[in-house]
């Protein structure tokens, strides 16, 4: 009978469709990013006109040409105050032969949704670097905390492995000290 080869070739298809429908065929083990926890950092709003001011852990601010400053923005230039000085590296590791892509999210601590839009408007995460800084071109357009109280964000930095199901998740609090 001729139905036979037929029904032969449909059970081969329907195997290929199942294996591939339940992820079969893939022997690529999951990637899991490595890095090191995220410090708590916290800034100032010194001129609500302009990125917000690093501070140190003694509560004063960093000029920028200290040792301790951290991870510069690539993007700041002294003569365009639009861009931070600073950076967060943000960063992990994955074996030779991999990629990541990094993304963030703001969650408010101790504030409210329109402060969390405020701030997520202004941060910046360099996709391919991890590196999260601060652009805003002016009032009303730079975060501003203009309240007597610290404002607390949380944030949750993503690096995802490219072809991968692997990520790392990693949070900390970033904290914007009160208008003096």
């Amino acid at each position: 009978m001729r139905i036979a080869p037929a029904l032969r070739t449909m059970g081969l298809c329907a195997a290929l469709v199942t294996q591939a429908a339940c992820g079969g065929g893939s022997d690529e083990p999951e990637i899991i990013p490595t890095g090191s926890p995220l410090p708590n950092l916290s800034f100032t709003d010194s001129e609500s006109y302009f990125p917000l001011d690093k501070l140190k852990s003694d509560g004063s601010h960093f000029v920028g040409n200290e040792p301790d400053f951290g991870p510069r923005n690539p993007a700041y230039a002294a003569n365009n105050r639009t861009e931070s000085q600073w950076a967060i590296d943000t960063s992990a590791s994955v074996p030779a032969g991999h990629t990541l892509s990094y993304s963030f999210k703001v969650s408010g601590v101790n504030v409210g949704a329109a402060e969390v839009a405020s701030l997520t408007n202004n941060l910046r995460i360099q996709t391919n670097t991890g590196l999260i800084t601060q652009s805003c071109t002016g009032f009303p357009n730079c975060y501003d905390n203009h309240s007597a109280q610290d404002h607390n964000f949380q944030i949750t930095a993503t690096a995802s492995v490219n072809g991968n199901k692997g990520s790392l998740t990693r949070t900390f609090t970033f904290s914007v000290r009160a208008n003096n």
